[in-house]
């Protein structure tokens, strides 16, 4: 328990479909003049070196934030994404989402971080200085419930577990479900990975068999319940027929703000064929619920 690092993973495939939709709806939440409280439920490091030994060893980067920077396009979104990440590329390291919501909140804007991982946590107080933004060392899970509603009444929630286990895909969809009840003006983004069975039996991969179609049966639960709206939107370098592993993947956002489904559909056809996927590669924006 408690494995996962994020700094394999940091600025692959699946942060930068991430981090574009943070910041597209925190942009939206800075629209209006009055403060917003951001929650991040799984926080980790916060920025993390491409050059360390975890990042190199997989590369992940790679096929992400490395093939994405020499981007010469004219969509704001991802001109925005990477003009914040450059900054940071530049010196060989990835900023995580609390970086970023770090340097969007204005003073008038809360940040709640939130980290369960002994090294993270500490790795995350040194990372993140800010003094609206607070750090704890808790269980997200627990902690969005017993933190929630802040007294802003507007604000956007950041969920992504690692999904170490499967009976976590259980706790996003009960935690979420318990947290609208409390603050059902915020809006949820829940980041997901599409994961296909590894045929190497000399790979551990953590029983990805077992998370096989977990996603798409997380999407359907929160698909049965009374959401203003349930946006989906994904992006995979390859099918899955093709694929080992994590493929793609995706966020599930509840109270997605006006636009954002174009904005970000937009952004995704301009970013998918600099990324090297498969013949599958594929990226879909879809309503689950759309509002009345």
């Amino acid at each position: 328990m408690f494995s996962y690092r994020h700094s394999f993973h940091a600025g692959n495939h699946g942060d930068v479909i991430k981090h574009l939709c943070q910041m597209s709806i925190i942009d939206k939440l800075k629209e209006k003049d009055k403060g917003f409280t951001y929650i991040d439920t799984h926080s980790g490091a916060g920025i993390y070196q491409l050059n360390s030994n975890e990042s190199l060893k997989t590369k992940e980067f790679e096929s992400g934030i490395t093939s994405l920077i020499r981007y010469q396009g004219d969509n704001d979104l991802i001109n925005n994404y990477l003009s914040l990440v450059s900054n940071y590329y530049d010196f060989k390291q990835y900023p995580g989402s609390p970086e970023i919501s770090r340097k969007m909140l204005r003073s008038q804007d809360q940040g709640i971080l939130m980290e369960w991982s002994n090294t993270e946590v500490n790795n995350l107080k040194s990372n993140i200085n800010s003094k609206q933004i607070s750090i704890h060392h808790r269980d997200g899970f627990e902690g969005l419930i017993a933190l929630t509603p802040p007294k802003q009444k507007r604000g956007l929630v950041l969920i992504d577990p690692p999904y170490e286990n499967a009976d976590e895909y259980q706790k996003v969809l009960d935690t979420v479900i318990s947290a609208y009840k409390r603050w059902p003006t915020a809006i949820y983004a829940i980041w997901y990975p599409l994961i296909q069975d590894r045929t190497d039996d000399n790979v551990n991969f953590n029983g990805a068999k077992s998370k096989k179609g977990k996603s798409e049966n997380l999407l359907q639960q929160l698909a049965q319940h009374s959401f203003q709206n349930l946006l989906k939107i994904e992006m995979c370098l390859d099918s899955d027929e093709k694929s080992q592993g994590m493929y793609g993947s995706g966020l599930a956002i509840i109270n997605a703000p006006w636009q954002l489904d174009v904005k970000i559909e937009t952004s995704l056809k301009e970013v998918m064929p600099l990324l090297g996927g498969g013949p599958g590669a594929s990226s879909n924006v879809e309503w689950l619920i759309q509002s009345s």
